[in-house]
């Protein structure tokens, strides 16, 4: 298990090209920095956390580490220079790219991105406990395939071993004659965590779902290429109707990395090669259709409870 980080507070580090600007931070020195994917300051450095926006696991895929790095969700947000927390803050271009470079994908190529509309952490209502809340809900007011719904946002999840990787960050800060390529050195002993991704995505599917097909929509899952490969794994026996074209209502899409965006974050885009369109109601089936019997699990050695 190993893994090397990508992105330090937005930047590339796996090259020297550039230097970046780094940022100690203490549990008594919260810094306010700006994210560049999002408005607003980053929401790891004023918790005291390290700015550290992806990784890469140990054979080399890009695994996102900050819950807003693919595409932020969060409508109230505290600004970089003031402080303050700003109500239902715009949405900067990179979110914007994102979420039409879906709209895209979802309602085709000629669809009118004017008359694709966005609502930010919609709750959701559960009978019997607390509401959740869509990422995003999606409509379009066009007259062509004008369906809405509900978008999530997993590009990845957490790591193992957060404290090894923390001090590695530390080392790095601290020591202002190390490069890029030393804080991109490859790290033993922790490794992605994709598992409790997928454990909590499960939970998405079964309530977001659920509640926004009941609704006449259709839910969509946007997910990064590790998460991506780690759900088909568990469903490609099933062998799902690809349904683009006919009536879908659950959609999975990975993103993938290509390259470096001009401010030399890492790019991200559709992977046309990683796509789902299916039915949700068959998906669903298909996760809770998991193992078969065994009759092993009743064999002995058994423990007398009475001694």
């Amino acid at each position: 298990m190993s893994c090397s980080i990508v992105e330090y507070l937005g930047k590339s580090v796996e090259q020297n090209t550039h230097q970046v600007q780094r940022h100690y931070i203490s549990k008594d020195n919260k810094l306010t920095m700006s994210c560049p994917f999002r408005y607003g300051a980053c929401d790891k450095a004023m918790k005291g956390y390290k700015p550290i926006c992806s990784v890469r696991d140990g054979r080399g895929d890009l695994w996102i580490t900050c819950e807003h790095r693919l595409c932020s969700t969060t409508k109230n947000q505290r600004h970089s220079l003031t402080g303050e927390i700003i109500k239902d803050s715009p949405l900067i271009p990179y979110q914007k790219n994102i979420l039409t470079e879906i709209a895209t994908e979802i309602y085709g190529a000629g669809v009118t991105i004017d008359n694709v509309k966005v609502k930010r952490e919609v709750p959701v209502p559960v009978e019997g406990g607390s509401d959740y809340k869509a990422d995003f809900v999606m409509v379009n007011h066009s007259s062509q395939n004008a369906f809405n719904i509900i978008l999530e946002m997993q590009g990845g999840g957490e790591t193992t071993n957060t404290g090894i990787i923390t001090q590695h960050v530390t080392d790095w800060e601290q020591n202002q004659s190390m490069y890029n390529s030393d804080l991109a050195i490859n790290i033993s002993k922790a490794g992605t965590l994709v598992t409790n991704a997928w454990r909590r995505q499960q939970e998405q599917f079964l309530v977001k779902g659920n509640v926004v097909t009941q609704t006449g929509g259709r839910i969509v899952f946007a997910v990064g290429t590790l998460l991506y490969d780690y759900i088909y794994g568990r469903i490609e026996r099933a062998n799902l109707r690809a349904l683009q074209d006919h009536g879908w209502t659950l959609a999975l899409i990975a993103f993938r990395e290509n390259g470096l965006n001009p401010d030399l974050s890492v790019k991200l885009e559709i992977d046309h090669e990683r796509k789902l369109y299916t039915n949700y109601s068959t998906f669903v089936r298909t996760l809770t259709d998991q193992g078969a019997p065994c009759p092993e699990l009743f064999y002995g050695p058994y423990i007398d409870i009475t001694d």
